[in-house]
């Protein structure tokens, strides 16, 4: 059993949202995801949660309130200024890095569309995170 903190993944794609689950559950142990469809439920949930997640991984276009908007917000809240953020998104667009890291991201990866791609960058996260049990 993972007795590690969860990975909270903010995502309005439904389809992303199931592969990227899906990754991290195919890695053994498996880690817990908790999924969140807009940028707008971040900061009401971490406020609510009892444990914090390990890593948050937030995309940038999102419908109600995209992903810069919702990094903003909880750098801007002192309890959740250390929190590991990083943007996981389809952009690959040089500005959106740079914004990303100046309003406080841990990091930033695009994502791909590949399955095998997605369980190695899953991976690559439990490597740098130390979400391993």
């Amino acid at each position: 059993m993972n007795h590690k903190l969860p990975v909270w993944v903010v995502e309005d794609d439904e389809d992303d949202q199931y592969f990227i689950k899906l990754a991290f559950e195919s890695i053994k142990p498996p880690i817990d995801v908790k999924l969140l469809s807009d940028g707008d439920q971040l900061l009401p949930n971490l406020q609510q949660a009892t444990v914090l997640p390990q890593l948050i991984l937030l995309d940038l276009n999102m419908q109600r309130q995209n992903g810069f908007e919702t990094l903003q917000e909880v750098r801007a809240t002192a309890t959740f200024q250390d929190l590991p953020i990083v943007i996981f998104t389809t952009s690959t667009d040089q500005n959106d890095l740079v914004k990303s890291m100046q309003l406080g991201a841990s990091g930033f990866v695009t994502k791909s569309s590949n399955h095998i791609d997605l369980i190695k960058t899953v991976k690559s996260f439990i490597d740098t995170w130390s979400l391993a049990a």
